[in-house]
C-alpha cells in the first residue's frame, strides 16, 4: 500500500497520487464508478419511458436559475477560429463583436451553451474510453451489456442509440447530475430526468480502478426530460426525495418504487429542498430516532418556505410566505438560511410561529449579487447562482462576491454573528460542500479546494485535481451522500497457501523457519481472512481507528465518473509510522488517541488496534526492546504460534503439532517484521555485538550475548503464560486465539520450564486438570535432559483423565516403572518425593489389587519393609490370603541386625494375616506371641547368662509388683496395664511388655478361638523362665483358656492386681456402659479392663444370675487376705466392694455381716447395714401402702355398684323379652342391663 501525503484520483479504472501538499492531506481520493453507459439503459429492470420522442422535440424551457437571472451567459464567438467552443468573457466579446449594441437573448445563449458542451462532453467520452485498458471500456455492472454486445468500442454505434429516442435529432451523451449513496447501492440522477440504481462493491484503497459494480434497475421520472438536481435519501425512512424539474417526487428504497400518491403526493413549483442536518441521514441503524421522529424537509416553491415532516406520510407543519423566490436554502434544527433573489437571511421559525404575519424572525444578513450592465456592450451580466450550507451546529456559511475574482466565504451563527474567519477562494464556487470540519469547494476550471475552518486564517490544506488532472477529467459538481465505505488491507490477517520449503523439495524433512517462510513470497495464494462487506463496515465504520473509511463526499467528473472523497484511516497513518518510519511511539500515541475519542468503545480490543499493538511488538521485538515488546504484544494478542516460529528450537520440538507458519492467519505487514527477525535467537547473538561495539572484550560480549538469549526466551515464555491464562479464562465462543494454540502453548512452556529449572511452574503445569500438553513430545524431551520426575508426572496426569480404553493403565505402568528405579537407586532426580509421594500415588489405585498385590511383592522384594506394611493395609483380604507369609516374615526380620529392633514391624505383618484370615494366621499368631515373650525376656534379662536370668527377672518382677501396689495404694482402680502403659517408654522391656499385652487382646477381638495358640503360649512362657515375669500375660492366656479362677487368683495372689480380678468377675453393667457397647469413662471403668472383659470365653458364666456369686467370691477372697495379714488392704477392698454391689448381697445381709472380723471398723460395715435397714423398712412400708390401696379399690367398687344399681330402678321383664345381641329368649337366663343403651343381654353375649 502506498504510503503517500497525496491522494489518489482515478483516471478511467486507474487511481493516481494528486495531491501535492507537504502536510498530511486530510482527504484521500478514490474511483467509485467510471466509464458509465448511462445512454445504455434498454431492458435493465425498472421502469423507463415510452414518450421519448415527444420528450426530445419538446421546445426546451428555460431552468430556473435563467428566470431568476443567476447564471451567467456564456457567448460562443463567430469569429475566432481554432477557439471556437471557448467561453467569452462580456469585455473579451466587445473588443471582437462586429456589432457592439448586438445582444443574445436568453434562449440563444442556452441554446449555444448546449451546442459547446455537447461537443465537450463527445470530447471527454472519447478521451475517457481511449484512455481505458481494453477489459475496463465496458462497465462492470449491468449496465454495460449493450456496450459491451456492441464490441470493446465504449463509443459504441450512433444509430443505436438514436433508435432508442427516435425523436431525437442528434443523441447527446447522457451526464451524471447528481449522486446518492447508501452503502452498497448507488443511485445516479442523470441529465435525461433518469435515476439509475447500481450495486457497488467496497471500494479497495489499496487496488487500482473503480469496484466492481452491478445495475439493479432504471428509473425515468418522465418529467420532460429535465435533469435530476437533487436527491436526498433517508435510509432509517426508507425514503429518496428527488427535485427534477421544478417537482419533488418520492420514491421507495432501496427498490425505487414510487410512494404512491394517495400516501405522498408530489410537490410541484419547486426551486430547492433542503433537509434538517441537525437529524443525521446517515444510512446508520442509530440515527436519532429518525423511524419514529422521522425527517424533516424544507422546501422553497414559488414565493414561500415550507416546512415538512416526513414519516410514512408528509405532513406541513409551517409555512412561511416570501417576498421573493428563493435560489439556495439549507436548514439545521429551528433556523433556515436562505437566499433569494435580493439578500441572504436567516429564518427563526420558532419566533415565525409565534408572531405569524410579521418581520419577527427574519434575519437579513446582506444583499444577494444583482445582474449588471455591461458599459462598453450593454449586455446584462448575469451573477452566479447563491450559496448557502450548513457548517456547524446553529451555524450557516454564505458566498458572496464584489464583482472582481475573488470570492469569500462568510460563517456566522444563527443570530448572524461572524465568529470564525471568512473563507476567500479564488474564484466562485462552481459547487460547494461541508464536511466537518472542511469547506470543500469545486470550480470552474475544475480543481477542488479543501479549506480548514479550525484554523484562524481558514488555511486552504489541500488541492485535488490540479491542471495534469483536469486533463484527464474535470470535476463538475460535489455531492454529499447518505455514506458510502472504503477499506483497506492494512490489517487484514491473510493465509498464505501453497507454501513449501525447498529442503522439503528436495526430499529432506525440515521444519519451517520464519526466515525462510518470509522469504519467498512470490508464488503463495492469499486466501483473505475477514469480512469486507459494507454490512461490516457498518459495524466498524463508528470506531475512530478502523480499516474502513466512511465518507459522504463524492465528485462527479468527466460527466460519467463518480469519485469519493474519505479521510485516511487513522490505522493507514499508524500503519505508515510503524512500517515506514519506525516510530513506535507515535504510533501507539496514535492508536491509543483514536481508542479513546471512539464514542461507542468496543468492550473487546478491535482487529485494527490489535494489529497496531502487534506491528508495534514486533518492531520492538527487532529492536531488542523486550519489555516493550512484551507489553505491546499482550495488548494485541499476536498469534502465540506465529511467535513461537521464531524460535527454531522450538519448532523442531513440537514438529507438526505446531501449524506452518503460512497457515496463521497475519497481517501482511505484520509478516513483513516477523520477516526480518527470522530468528530470535541469532537476532540476540547478532545485537550482543551491535550493541556492545567493536570496543568491548570478547568475553564481555559473550556475556552480553547469553543474557540476551535468556532475556528472548523469557519474553517468549511470559507472553505464552499470557496467552495460556486468556484461553483458559475466556468461553469456548470467546477463545482470544486458534482452538489448537493452547496444546502448542502447554508442550513449548514445558521445554521453556524445563531448560530455566522451573521446577513449581513446571510442575503445575503438568498436574493442572486444564492442562493440554502433548505428553509424547513433552516425556521424550525430559527423559533425554534427565527430568525424569517431571516426565512420570506426565503420565500420571495422563492416568487422571485416561478413559476406559486402556491408555491409563499403560501411561500408570510407565509412571511405576520411573519411580521404581528412581527408589531403587538406578536414576537421580532430587525432585522426587520418595516413599511418601509413592505410597500417596499407589494408594490412589486401592480399586486395583493385582497392581496393588504386585507393588507390595517389589517393596518386599527391594527390602523396603516400612512401605510394605502401609501397602499391606490397603490389600484386601483375599490379596492378603494369596501373599507368600513365610517370605515376607523373613524378609522383615532381616531387614536390620537385630529383631528387637523391628518387632513393630513383624508384629503389623502379622496382624494384617489374621484379620485377613490367612490358612495360617494361628501359626504366624503364635509366632509373633512368641518373639514378643523371647524379646522381653532378653531385654530384663541385659545379657546375664541362663542360670543367673532366672534372678534377675525375679527381681524385676518384685520391683514392678512394689512399684505398683506403690501406685495401687492411692488407686484402687488401677490395673496392672494401665500402669505399664504409664511407664512404657522408661525401658525397652516395657514397651515390649505392652506390644505383647495388646498382640494377646486384639489378636482375639475378632475371634477368641484359633487366633493363636494359647496353651502352646502358656507353656512357652514357662519354658523361658519368664512365669513370675509375665503374671499378667498368663491371666490373659488362662482367661482365653477358660480358666477364670486361675487367672483371678494370679491377679489377686500373684500380681495383686485387683481392680483386674474385680472387672473379670463383675464386668461393667448396662447402667455403666455406653449405646455405643464401650464403658462410660465417667464411672471409672477404663477401656483396657473392657478390652479384657470381651476376651472372656462364651463358656464362662457371665449372666446377670452368676453376678451375686462372682461378688460372694470376690468377698471371700478379700477376707481371705484379711486373715493372712492385710489387713489394711482388705479392708478397703471390702468396703469398696459392699459399697459398689450391695445391691447384689441384699439378700443375705445378716450372712455377710457375721462373716467381717470383729475387730474391723463399723465404717466397714455400717454403709451396707444402713442400706440393708432402709431396704427392709421401705419393703414394710410398700407392703403397707400396697394392702391399704387394695381395701381402698376394694370398697370403692361396692359403693359404685349399689349406686348404679339404685340408679337403674328396678328392671321389669316379661317370658317374651328376647337378648340384644342374639335374639334369643332370655328365659331364666341371668341378663346385663346397659343403661347407656338400655339394651338386654345375656351375659354370656357382652
Amino acid at each position: 500500500m502506498e504510503k503517500s501525503q497525496s491522494h489518489q484520483q482515478g483516471s478511467g479504472n486507474e487511481a493516481r497520487d494528486v495531491g501535492k501538499q507537504q502536510t498530511p492531506s486530510p482527504y484521500i481520493i478514490k474511483a467509485v464508478a467510471s466509464g458509465l453507459q448511462l445512454e445504455d439503459r434498454a431492458g435493465v429492470g425498472g421502469s423507463s419511458s415510452s414518450s421519448n420522442t415527444a420528450k426530445d422535440t419538446k421546445p426546451r424551457r428555460q431552468s430556473l436559475s435563467q428566470r431568476l437571472g443567476l447564471q451567467s451567459l456564456k457567448i460562443i464567438g463567430k469569429d475566432t477560429g481554432g477557439d471556437k467552443g471557448k467561453t467569452t468573457s462580456p469585455v473579451e466579446y466587445a473588443t471582437t463583436s462586429s456589432s457592439p449594441q448586438s445582444t443574445v437573448s436568453l434562449g440563444e445563449a442556452e441554446e449555444n451553451e448546449e451546442v459547446r458542451a455537447n461537443k465537450e462532453e463527445k470530447d471527454d467520452v472519447q478521451r475517457q474510453a481511449s484512455s481505458l485498458p481494453k477489459e475496463h471500456r465496458v462497465a462492470e455492472g449491468g449496465g454495460g451489456g449493450a456496450a459491451a454486445a456492441a464490441g470493446d468500442n465504449d463509443s459504441g454505434d450512433d444509430s443505436q442509440r438514436q433508435q432508442k429516442r427516435p425523436g431525437s435529432a442528434k443523441q447527446r451523451a447522457v451526464k451524471v447530475e447528481c449522486v446518492e449513496m447508501v452503502g452498497e447501492d448507488m443511485y445516479i440522477g442523470t441529465s435525461d430526468g433518469c435515476i439509475v440504481h447500481y450495486t457497488v462493491a467496497t471500494a479497495e484503497l489499496e487496488t487500482d480502478g473503480a469496484p466492481e459494480r452491478f445495475e439493479v434497475s432504471s428509473v425515468d421520472l418522465n418529467l420532460g426530460g429535465k435533469k435530476v438536481e437533487q436527491m436526498i435519501a433517508f435510509p432509517a425512512l426508507s425514503k429518496l426525495v428527488v427535485l427534477c424539474g421544478s417537482m419533488v417526487v418520492f420514491y421507495r428504497l432501496p427498490d425505487l418504487r414510487p410512494v404512491p400518491a394517495n400516501v405522498i403526493p408530489a410537490i410541484k413549483g419547486v426551486s430547492c429542498i433542503a433537509y434538517d442536518e441537525r437529524i443525521n441521514n446517515s444510512n446508520s441503524n442509530n440515527n436519532n430516532n429518525s423511524n419514529t421522529r422521522g425527517a424533516i424537509l424544507c422546501v422553497a416553491r414559488m414565493r414561500g418556505v415550507y416546512i415538512y415532516r416526513l414519516t410514512g406520510e408528509l405532513r406541513l407543519e409551517q409555512e412561511i410566505p416570501m417576498e421573493h423566490s428563493v435560489a439556495s436554502i439549507c436548514q439545521y434544527g429551528g433556523y433556515v438560511c436562505l437566499a433569494d433573489t435580493e439578500t441572504y437571511r436567516i429564518l427563526d421559525l420558532a419566533k415565525i410561529r409565534a408572531s405569524p404575519g410579521s418581520d419577527s424572525g427574519h434575519l437579513v444578513l446582506m444583499p444577494t449579487q444583482q445582474p449588471t450592465t455591461d458599459p462598453h456592450t450593454g449586455r446584462i451580466i448575469r451573477p452566479p447562482r447563491p450559496r448557502t450550507l450548513v457548517v456547524g451546529p446553529n451555524e450557516f456559511m454564505f458566498l458572496t462576491s464584489s464583482g472582481d475574482r475573488d470570492t469569500l466565504g462568510v460563517i456566522v451563527t444563527a443570530m448572524g454573528e461572524a465568529l470564525r474567519g471568512t473563507l476567500q477562494f479564488s474564484s466562485y464556487p462552481k459547487s460547494i460542500t461541508y464536511d466537518e470540519p472542511y469547506v470543500i469547494a469545486v470550480f470552474g476550471g475544475g480543481q477542488i479546494e479543501v479549506f480548514d475552518t479550525r484554523m484562524p486564517d481558514q488555511t486552504l490544506v489541500q488541492t485535488l485535481f490540479d491542471e495534469e488532472d483536469v486533463a484527464a477529467g474535470r470535476p463538475r459538481r460535489i455531492c454529499t451522500v447518505s455514506g458510502f465505505y472504503l477499506s483497506t488491507n492494512v490489517s487484514r490477517p491473510e493465509v498464505l497457501e501453497d507454501a513449501r520449503d525447498e529442503r522439503e523439495e528436495a526430499g529432506e524433512a525440515a521444519p519451517i523457519s520464519a526466515a525462510d517462510v518470509f522469504g519467498s513470497q512470490k508464488h503463495w495464494r492469499r486466501e483473505i481472512l475477514g469480512d469486507n462487506n459494507p454490512q461490516a463496515a457498518e459495524n466498524r465504520a463508528g470506531r475512530a481507528l478502523s480499516r474502513f473509511a466512511s465518507t459522504r463526499i463524492v465528485v462527479v467528473a468527466q460527466d460519467t465518473a463518480i469519485y469519493a472523497l474519505a479521510h485516511p484511516p487513522q490505522l493507514v497513518r499508524a500503519d505508515a509510522l510503524l512500517l515506514d518510519e519506525g516510530r513506535v511511539e507515535e504510533a501507539v500515541d496514535m492508536v491509543e488517541r483514536a481508542m479513546a475519542a471512539d464514542p461507542d468503545p468496543d468492550p473487546n480490543l478491535s482487529d485494527e488496534a490489535a494489529y497496531c499493538f502487534q506491528v508495534a511488538g514486533a518492531v520492538c521485538f527487532r529492536n531488542l526492546l523486550l519489555d516493550d515488546a512484551l507489553r505491546y504484544f499482550k495488548r494485541g494478542s499476536l498469534d502465540p504460534r506465529a511467535l513461537i516460529h521464531l524460535f527454531p528450537d522450538l519448532v523442531s520440538y513440537l514438529g507438526t503439532l505446531l501449524v506452518p507458519l503460512s497457515r496463521i492467519p497475519l497481517a501482511g505487514g505484520l509478516r513483513r517484521v516477523l520477516g526480518d527477525i527470522g530468528d530470535a535467537p541469532q537476532l540476540a547473538h547478532t545485537g550482543a555485538a551491535l550493541i556492545a561495539g567493536s570496543d568491548n572484550e570478547d568475553g564481555d560480549i559473550d556475556r552480553l550475548r547469553e543474557t540476551l538469549a535468556a532475556d528472548v526466551l523469557e519474553l517468549a515464555q511470559r507472553y505464552l503464560e499470557h496467552c495460556r491464562a486468556q484461553m483458559l479464562g475466556s468461553s469456548e465462543h470467546q477463545m482470544p486465539f486458534a482452538p489448537d494454540s493452547l496444546p502448542v502453548i502447554d508442550t513449548a512452556l514445558v521445554r521453556l520450564y524445563a531448560e530455566n529449572e522451573q521446577d513449581a511452574k513446571l510442575c503445575a503445569l503438568v498436574e493442572a486438570t486444564d492442562s493440554a500438553v502433548v505428553s509424547d513430545l513433552a516425556c521424550k524431551f525430559l527423559m533425554d535432559t534427565g527430568h525424569y520426575y517431571h516426565c512420570s508426572l506426565l503420565y500420571k496426569a495422563r492416568t487422571a483423565g485416561a478413559n476406559d480404553d486402556g491408555s491409563g493403565s499403560s501411561a500408570r505402568t510407565k509412571v511405576l516403572d520411573i519411580w521404581h528405579r528412581l527408589l531403587a537407586g538406578e536414576w537421580e532426580d532430587r525432585r522426587f518425593g520418595g516413599f511418601a509421594e509413592y505410597l500417596a500415588y499407589v494408594r490412589s489405585a486401592s480399586g486395583d489389587q493385582h497392581e496393588l498385590l504386585g507393588e507390595y511383592r517389589w517393596l518386599v522384594d527391594d527390602g523396603c519393609i516400612d512401605a510394605s506394611l502401609q501397602l499391606l493395609a490397603m490389600l484386601s483380604d483375599e490379596s492378603v490370603a494369596s501373599i507368600d507369609a513365610d517370605h515376607a516374615i523373613q524378609a522383615t526380620e532381616q531387614t536390620t541386625e537385630t529383631v528387637i529392633n523391628n518387632t513393630d514391624a513383624l508384629r503389623t505383618l502379622v496382624e494384617r494375616f489374621v484379620s485377613a484370615a490367612h490358612p495360617r494366621a494361628a501359626h504366624y499368631t503364635t509366632y509373633l506371641v512368641k518373639a514378643y515373650v523371647r524379646q522381653i525376656r532378653d531385654s530384663y534379662a541385659d545379657g546375664a547368662s541362663d542360670d543367673d536370668a532366672a534372678t534377675v527377672l525375679e527381681r524385676a518382677a518384685i520391683a514392678e509388683r512394689e512399684s505398683f501396689a506403690c501406685a495401687q495404694a492411692s488407686d484402687l482402680a488401677l490395673t496392672f496395664r494401665t500402669y505399664l502403659r504409664s511407664i512404657r517408654e522408661s525401658n525397652e522391656g516395657t514397651r515390649l511388655r505392652v506390644l505383647l499385652i495388646d498382640t494377646l487382646l486384639c489378636a482375639n477381638s475378632q475371634a477368641v478361638e484359633g487366633s493363636y495358640d494359647a496353651r502352646q503360649t502358656l507353656d512357652y512362657v514357662a519354658d523361658v523362665g519368664a512365669a513370675d515375669l509375665l503374671v499378667l500375660e498368663r491371666a490373659i492366656l488362662l482367661v482365653v483358656l477358660g480358666q477364670i479362677d486361675s487367672a483371678v487368683d494370679l491377679l489377686v495372689n500373684k500380681l495383686g492386681d485387683y481392680a483386674e480380678a474385680e472387672l473379670l468377675l463383675l464386668p461393667p453393667t448396662p447402667s455403666i456402659v455406653s449405646a455405643a457397647g464401650q464403658p462410660d469413662i465417667s464411672s471409672g471403668v477404663s477401656s483396657s479392663l473392657f478390652s479384657l472383659f470381651r476376651l472372656c470365653p462364651a463358656t464362662t458364666p457371665f449372666a446377670a444370675s452368676s453376678r451375686p456369686d462372682n461378688v460372694r467370691k470376690l468377698l471371700a477372697i478379700y477376707l481371705e487376705l484379711g486373715h493372712s495379714g492385710h489387713d489394711e488392704i482388705a479392708v478397703r477392698l471390702v468396703s469398696r466392694l459392699l459399697d459398689r454391689h450391695r445391691d447384689l448381697l441384699i439378700d443375705s445381709p445378716s450372712s455377710v455381716l457375721a462373716g467381717l472380723p470383729a475387730h474391723w471398723p463399723y465404717s466397714v460395715a455400717e454403709p451396707f447395714a444402713l442400706h440393708s435397714l432402709r431396704r427392709a423398712a421401705r419393703r414394710e412400708r410398700e407392703s403397707a401402702v400396697v394392702r391399704s390401696l387394695r381395701e381402698s379399690l376394694t370398697f370403692d367398687a361396692k359403693t359404685e355398684l349399689a349406686a348404679e344399681t339404685r340408679a337403674a330402678g328396678a328392671i321389669l321383664l316379661d317370658y317374651s323379652q328376647t337378648c340384644a345381641a342374639c335374639k334369643k329368649l332370655l328365659g331364666s337366663s341371668a341378663f346385663v342391663f346397659e343403661p347407656d343403651t338400655e339394651q338386654v343381654k345375656h351375659i354370656s353375649c357382652t
